[in-house]
C-alpha cells in the first residue's frame, strides 16, 4: 500500500468516526462508507499485486 491510499484510508476513516459520533444522517454515512471501502479495496489491489 503506497503512502496517499495509507492517508486516503487514514482520513476517509476519521471522518467516518466523527460522522457517526454526531449522528449525520444514513445517506451521508452511507456513502462515505462506501468511500473508504473504495480506498479499502484499492489497497487490497496493490498488496496483491493485481492493480487496474
Amino acid at each position: 500500500m503506497n503512502s496517499k491510499t495509507f492517508l486516503l484510508i487514514f482520513k476517509n476513516k476519521a471522518k467516518l468516526e466523527k460522522m457517526i459520533e454526531q449522528n449525520v444522517s444514513y445517506e451521508k454515512i452511507l456513502r462515505q462508507s462506501q468511500k473508504l471501502d473504495r480506498y479499502l479495496i484499492e489497497a487490497i489491489k496493490q498488496k496483491s499485486g493485481t492493480e487496474d
